[in-house]
């Protein structure tokens, strides 16, 4: 992924949170010499996420893909997050010099790993119970593997396969108009939380904030 160094974000505390926030990956593998992609949820079952950790999900076991973690392939794990188009009229500095483009402000983690196949019933029933919990922990009241019958979680549990990721690189952009002044992000931050208003504008409005105390101006 090109990222210009004032985009590049390492700390793995973040990087962890935003995947646990959008845990919906894109996996890309090569099939038989065609790019295959495939959305799966993933999740860290210990800590914070870097190389050398692990990721898990699972998949239908209709769903071919299972089958390049019997071959140890290596994958690349997509991850995006809150993104938005950013209009020059968002810019003060427009009405100074009209040097200004549009742009577009996005969050996005790459993980290139080799995959791993699951086929133990105890192990997939250990994966689904790791992801459901995580999945759930927010909801007052929270539904478990075991609110249903056992024998029909281990019909289900037979017509998945769980997958494993190994951590091997980490990519992460946060593109959040970190190349514009100060004065220029808080009328991005300002044009988004009033003029637009949806969930990603929010989102990227705080992530524009994080980067130096800035606050929107709400209108009422």
């Amino acid at each position: 992924m090109y990222i210009p160094s004032h985009f590049l974000e390492t700390d793995p505390e973040k990087i962890s949170q935003f995947i646990k926030t959008h845990p919906l990956g894109l996996m890309v593998a090569n099939v038989d010499g065609d790019l295959v992609g495939n959305h799966l949820p993933f999740m860290a079952p210990n800590g914070n996420i870097v190389v050398g950790s692990k990721l898990i999900s699972h998949t239908a076991k209709a769903n071919p893909i299972w089958k390049i973690g019997e071959k140890k392939q290596k994958v690349l794990l997509v991850f995006s997050g809150y993104e938005t188009y950013i209009s020059p009229s968002s810019y003060p500095t427009k009405k100074e010099t009209h040097k200004v483009v549009p742009t577009y402000n996005y969050l996005s983690v790459h993980i290139n790993g080799t995959l791993s196949a699951i086929q133990d019933e105890e192990d997939k029933h250990h994966i689904v119970k790791i992801l459901t919990e995580k999945m759930e922990s927010s909801r007052k009241d929270p539904w478990a593997v075991t609110d249903a019958p056992k024998d029909y979680i281990e019909t289900m549990l037979a017509n998945i396969v769980g997958v494993e990721l190994l951590v091997e690189k980490i990519e992460a952009k946060w593109k959040v108009s970190q190349n514009r002044p100060a004065r220029d992000r808080q009328g991005v931050m300002d044009d988004l939380t009033n003029n637009i208003n949806d969930s990603n504008s929010i989102g990227m409005a705080k992530e524009i904030e994080a980067l130096g105390g800035l606050k929107p101006d709400h209108h009422s």
